[in-house]
């Protein structure tokens, strides 16, 4: 059990890392993990914004993106961006949910979804398995 405990940890530090590498990229002011059910598990914020609001909408960003593609036919959702007047959002399916950047309304797309790319193939390896890996071991 004190080796699940191990693994735990060095995840829960890989998933930091991740989101601590997405958000030091130019004009990136916050990044969500969030589950697929729209609950925060991890969020690095560089500003005040409220992690539970932002991990639903990834989340919903997310469902969305992926009914639509798949209604029309037209494969997986890589990832999506969404424009507004405060912010440009991109968001991405991962194996723990949604990932989800937040950023500057004149940030570059392409260069923040490399970032993202970058940063979701990393949340991948250090959860595989996505949330059922994630989950504490009942017995410990």
């Amino acid at each position: 059990m004190m080796m699940k405990k191990i693994m735990a940890d060095d995840n829960n530090v890989s998933i930091q890392r991740a989101l601590e590498t997405l958000t030091s990229a130019s004009k990136v002011l916050a990044a969500v993990l969030a589950a697929e059910d729209g609950l925060p598990i991890a969020v690095r914020l560089r500003s005040n914004h409220d992690r539970d609001v932002w991990a639903a909408a990834a989340s919903a960003m997310g469902r969305m993106g992926r009914k639509v593609l798949a209604r029309l036919g037209k494969g997986e959702l890589t990832w999506g961006a969404f424009d507004t007047r405060k912010y440009r959002l991109l968001v991405r399916p991962v194996s723990l949910g949604y990932l989800l950047a937040i950023c500057e309304p004149d940030a570059n797309m392409g260069m923040i979804g490399v970032e993202l790319d970058g940063a979701a193939d990393a949340l991948d390896r250090a959860m595989p398995g996505g949330v059922a890996a994630a989950a504490p071991d009942p017995a410990y």
